[in-house]
């Protein structure tokens, strides 16, 4: 499993693998600049003090420094290689998770929290990027040391080497005793930092609903047993990597107690000088170091392949919605067919039962109904948000699944009951509905929308920065701007769902004066509570349950004495009360 995904990810290194390469490279012969120094040690020792060679001094001393000068300039390219190939990993790996979440469906969101999607393209990329810059290396560089060390103390004395080679099996009992153990450790408390991310983003967002029923205690309190939570989860996974890491570390122990003791005895006997011995000793720091290392690589390649799990997790989620069409759909009239359309976001449950309409081109269709009854789920079918189950919609006759999305998108306006700004200016909001957009059509827009006026009143104009940071806008302010921005690109389809419905009157009236100009000669579908807003609809749709169970104009459906006359006569009522 760890080996298919670490397979995978290789895919993402392979443009650098000339960088990679040379990282290897540098890798083994910075190893290979561990040989000298023992051997430097034990000439030190057998050649220079045991015979008074004091000249060999400098040989030791020019020699020493001139290993580490090398080790210095290699330490640096090496340094630096692995930092750039982590860095372009995280780059790389980013842009395509993100790019991959901007094709993926509404659906993928409806059942994700922002908290968790935010947690993958965050911390688990740089958990993957520590993995590869820290110590995809280090195993690298430990697996060649290992290899380098083992050939030259069997050159040196294979019986000592047999010694030292003893406690390798507990090595491998020591990392199958804890490497799962710390795997699902790891698995946990990545899955509690989603929840907790998850519950922060709809907090953070919702804050003004803490504030209102005064439970900032409360969620205080919730946070921290949530974190509470993930710390005892934390501190089990840190345990359990101190215990594959101090038993490997006794074990090292154990096997120098055995090759020193060994060793000693040969020297007694005469088979090894003291030299060899101490040249010896400090090639049995490179072999257990490295086996030490491994074990406690291991512990992060665990949470590595975790994190792996959940990046590929949301690269392998297919969108519901695929665009496939190699059909590009032209400038379009507007019609619109729903042709015995059932839809639910589980086949076994319709939310949309056959529905069926036929929109001619200009038409202002308004569709009314109880919260839930389907409205905003049709017209979210339209720009193909989601796919029916059943049945088919129809644009100027082509089916939108054989059409290209972004073909049918471009030229779909669409005003949503709360707008959406993105850090940026005015200017920057309305272009994002076309992003060649001049300045004079970004201003005929603004005009459109009935905010020409207030933009200009404003010290810097369309330049005025909005959003988190920028200027604080009113509810309808927002609204209009973000109408100039949907028909910026003259769609011939325009969603206005419940646009108004939370306006001053002052604001409502404005609004109702730009749209009606906006809505001249488009295909329109107005969402409204507000009956009166309607009235002048071209045909009201009354949905119920997911059903279509009345349609007419205003007029008509008055006189038929049904359920939008139950509704109209209720808001009536409400009308004449208050006034």
């Amino acid at each position: 499993m760890a080996m298919s995904k670490f397979k995978r990810l290789s895919i993402y290194i392979k443009p650098y693998w000339s960088k990679m390469a040379l990282a290897m490279g540098t890798t083994l012969l910075l190893t290979l600049t561990n040989i000298p120094v023992p051997l430097l040690v034990k000439y030190l020792v057998d050649d220079v003090l045991a015979k008074g060679n004091w000249a060999g001094l400098n040989i030791v001393f020019f020699g020493i420094v001139l290993v580490f000068l090398v080790k210095g300039g290699l330490s640096f390219l090496l340094t630096y290689l692995i930092t750039f190939l982590g860095q372009r990993l995280v780059l790389d790996l980013r842009r395509q998770i993100y790019r991959h979440l901007q094709r993926l469906s509404l659906s993928f969101y409806d059942r994700e929290r922002t908290g968790k999607i935010i947690s993958r393209i965050i911390d688990d990329v740089d958990l993957v990027q520590t993995l590869i810059s820290n110590y995809i290396i280090t195993i690298f560089t430990d697996v060649v040391t290992l290899g380098v060390i083992l050939f030259i103390i069997f050159r040196m004395n294979w019986q000592l080497s047999l010694v030292c080679l003893s406690v390798l099996p507990f090595y491998v009992i020591n990392y199958r005793m804890f490497i799962q153990k710390i795997k699902s450790a790891s698995q946990r408390t990545r899955e509690k930092m989603d929840e907790i991310l998850g519950n922060l983003g709809e907090k953070l967002t919702g804050v003004s609903v803490i504030k209102a029923f005064g439970k900032e205690e409360h969620e205080i309190r919730l946070f921290q047993e949530q974190n509470l939570e993930r710390f005892g989860l934390r501190m089990r996974q840190g345990v359990l990597n101190i215990y594959l890491s101090s038993t490997a570390g006794l074990i090292s122990g154990l096997g120098t107690a055995l090759a020193l003791s060994f060793g000693g005895y040969q020297v007694f006997q005469g088979a090894l000088t003291v030299g060899g011995l101490m040249a010896f000793y400090s090639y049995i720091g490179f072999l257990y170091n490295p086996a030490v290392r491994l074990s406690e690589v291991n512990s992060m390649i665990q949470q590595g392949v975790v994190s792996l799990n959940r990046i590929f997790e949301i690269l392998d989620t297919m969108p519901d919605v695929e665009d496939k069409a190699s059909v590009i759909l032209p400038r379009i009239k507007g019609r619109v067919q729903f042709k015995n359309v059932y839809f639910g976001y589980s086949p076994d449950q319709f939310i949309l039962k056959n529905i069926n309409l036929d929109v001619h081109p200009g038409q202002l269709i308004a569709l009314v109904g109880h919260t839930g009854s389907g409205k905003t789920t049709i017209v979210n079918l339209i720009p193909r948000f989601y796919d029916p189950i059943l049945g088919s919609v129809l644009v100027d006759g082509y089916d939108i699944r054989k059409v290209q999305l972004n073909s049918l998108r471009q030229q779909i306006g669409i005003v949503l009951q709360e707008s959406v700004l993105f850090d940026g200016t005015i200017a920057d909001n309305i272009r994002y509905g076309k992003l060649t957009a001049t300045q004079e059509e970004i201003e005929k827009a603004a005009k459109t929308a009935n905010i020409h006026d207030f933009i200009v009143s404003l010290p810097e104009g369309y330049q005025t920065k909005v959003g988190k940071d920028g200027l604080k806008l009113s509810v309808g302010e927002k609204q209009r701007i973000a109408i100039a921005r949907a028909v910026i690109a003259d769609p011939a389809i325009l969603i206005m769902d419940e646009a108004t419905s939370s306006l001053d009157s002052e604001s409502e009236a404005q609004i109702q004066e730009a749209l009606q100009r906006i809505m001249k000669e488009r295909t329109s579908f107005v969402i409204a509570h507000r009956l009166s807003t309607i009235i002048e609809a071209d045909l009201i749709v009354v949905m119920d349950n997911g059903e279509i169970v009345e349609m007419g104009t205003h007029s008509e459906l008055l006189a038929k004495g049904g359920l939008y006359s139950k509704y109209y006569e209720e808001q009536f009522k409400v009308t004449t009360t208050l006034t």
